[in-house]
């Protein structure tokens, strides 16, 4: 993984989700007594869940290791992301791609365990990818929530070798074309999550940009978009229509994937 350039979008701004019937939403499925929870404050902290280094070598997982020599490109990519909006209390960085199989998900998983590696760090790793959630499955999770409480089934706190992460699997099972319900839904945890949690770094899983209308919602919610590129299968001109779908304030990090240079 290489990092090309660190850009500012431009072109038109995505239509925001609607917020409309979300703090109905919030009061009836996030909080209600049947449920067990009223509010974040109430919630008890995610459980943890440990991970095996072996498992997350094995799936290109190696950020967690500050002594691997693959894991300093995502560090390069963190202290960029870290230089940018240093005013913000929360940085949101959204990672996508144009089509599939550039390797977004290994791209957010290390990426969000390089952040991790911060000191004082606070970092919320969010599956939003509802076409082909994955990030459970490449760190080793169950397939299914544990739970049916709406935050403790479907958040848990990843511990590798004592490196913790937050990890909330908003897209779970078979993947489908999400419908309105699922994005208010996702959308209210998310928000829920953040509150109970307050990260300082949240980071979004996000199907490829060019196939998937619910990717700009989130995007538009985050102050960084980055897209990942692969050898031999992206083309610029996917890129520029990437580019074209974000918001003159939006900044962009592009990163070239699956460069045989890093073994990736």
């Amino acid at each position: 993984m290489e990092i090309i350039k660190n850009i500012s979008a431009r072109g038109r701004m995505a239509e925001r989700l609607d917020g409309t019937g979300l703090a109905e939403l919030n009061a009836g499925y996030l909080n209600s007594s049947a449920n067990g929870i009223h509010s974040y404050e109430e919630c008890p902290p995610p459980d943890l869940s440990p991970v095996s280094p072996t498992f997350l070598y094995a799936n290109r997982i190696i950020a967690f290791d500050s002594d691997s020599s693959m894991a300093h490109a995502y560090d390069i990519l963190r202290n960029q992301l870290l230089t940018e909006h240093k005013d913000e209390d929360t940085r949101v960085i959204s990672v996508t791609a144009p089509t599939t199989g550039c390797g977004t998900t290994v791209t957010a998983i290390n990426l969000a365990l390089s952040f991790a590696r911060v000191p004082g760090s606070n970092v919320l790793l969010v599956d939003a990818n509802f076409r082909d959630p994955a990030v459970g499955n490449i760190l080793g999770l169950p397939p299914r929530p544990p739970l049916e409480d709406p935050i403790r089934g479907w958040l848990t706190t990843l511990d590798i070798r004592g490196l913790h992460c937050h990890l909330l699997r908003a897209a779970w099972g078979p993947g489908r074309i999400p419908l309105p319900a699922d994005l208010a839904r996702m959308t209210t945890q998310i928000e829920f999550v953040r509150q109970m949690l307050k990260p300082t770094i949240v980071l979004f899983d996000l199907p490829p940009m060019l196939s998937s209308d619910e990717v700009i919602p989130f995007v538009d919610m985050s102050d960084t978009a980055v897209i990942v590129l692969a050898i031999g299968k992206s083309k610029l001109s996917e890129l520029d229509i990437c580019r074209s779908y974000l918001g003159s304030e939006k900044s962009m990090q592009v990163v070239l994937n699956k460069t045989k240079r890093h073994g990736l």
